[in-house]
């Protein structure tokens, strides 16, 4: 369902004062010392620096947002937003909150790209700044850690042996597979930057004699070999429509006959009247990549029907499709 905006709130969306707010204390990080417990605005100024009084008027704001709690004269975090914003976490995300601060300049330019349906900005941030993309990478990580467990139960993959994990980034999933399923065996295909996050995860994870690393570019050639398993997680979203049937096509190729294809994107709601949030998100990929844009589930479908796999269905809501290859 579409949010419901009221008059109040209309004018609320339109500034930029929340979101600013939010991004500053984060860039700050007020939240990691507040996870020791509560402190005054004057302790707090001292820990980070800040004059006291600005800082106050911020912790205030912050208080009146949502994002802290107020004890007296004390500020304290709330523990459920603070296991994603104290550093001391195992599951901090501030980094993907900084990366939406250092955009701040590219969402400026949105009516320009609206206007010229040009892209202000070339290839993606993992292209662009290997460093900054393996920030990220190291954070969509934590993230998918949450989540992977739960898919690696939901997917029933004890028929089969082998499994490649296509553009698998830290190798939350290609990981938590492997732990669900002791006798298969995996690889990771991705860029040379970022199999340097998935080597430290699966070092970690004591996998290294079952996860092949596989450095390469999915969009400039076959795949290394054929697998019962393929799984291809977010990079969808990355690339144009030709980009993505073309991909498609060289999954196919690359499932053994009888194989099994898991793809999981941000799909656009096939109900054109309620597309779901991933609509937001297609406006954010076309503010800082140069192609990027979420599509529809069913064009997912169409790529996965023409590359020749049948028994398509849908595991999680725009979210998850699967399909398998005629023996």
């Amino acid at each position: 369902m579409a949010r419901k905006i009221s008059a109040p709130s209309l004018f609320q969306l339109g500034y930029y004062w929340e979101a600013k707010i939010f991004l500053t204390s984060v860039k700050l990080d007020l939240y990691t010392p507040l996870a020791k417990g509560p402190k005054t605005a004057k302790n707090l100024a001292g820990l980070i620096e800040a004059d006291t009084d600005a800082l106050t008027r911020l912790l205030d704001a912050l208080v009146s947002i949502g994002l802290l709690r107020r004890e007296g004269d004390a500020y304290a975090n709330i523990p459920e937003l603070a296991e994603f914003l104290a550093k001391t976490s195992r599951f901090y995300m501030g980094e993907l909150m900084l990366l939406q601060d250092a955009e701040w300049d590219h969402w400026g330019k949105l009516e320009d790209i609206i206007k010229t349906g040009k892209p202000t900005v070339q290839d993606n941030i993992f292209m662009n700044t290997p460093e900054l993309g393996a920030t990220v990478s190291k954070v969509l990580h934590r993230m998918a850690k949450r989540v992977a467990p739960a898919l690696a139960e939901k997917i029933d993959l004890s028929d089969y042996k082998t499994l490649i994990d296509v553009g698998g980034g830290g190798g939350a999933f290609t990981i938590a597979f492997c732990q669900r399923y002791p006798h298969i065996k995996a690889s990771l295909f991705d860029l040379p930057q970022t199999l340097k996050v998935a080597q430290e995860n699966i070092a970690q994870a004591q996998l290294n004699h079952r996860i092949e690393l596989i450095e390469g570019n999915f969009n400039t050639g076959p795949l290394p070999g054929t697998y019962d398993v393929v799984f291809a997680s977010d990079i969808l979203h990355y690339q144009t429509e030709a980009e993505n049937a073309a991909l498609v096509k060289r999954l196919y190729d690359a499932t053994e006959p009888g194989g099994f294809i898991i793809i999981k994107d941000m799909f656009i709601d096939d109900d054109e009247n309620e597309p779901g949030w991933n609509a937001v998100f297609s406006i954010h990929m076309m503010v800082y990549s140069e192609k990027g844009r979420c599509f529809q589930g069913k064009k997912i479908r169409d790529w996965m029907t023409q590359a020749g796999f049948d028994n398509i269905v849908e595991i999680e809501k725009n979210t998850i499709l699967a399909g398998t290859k005629g023996v």
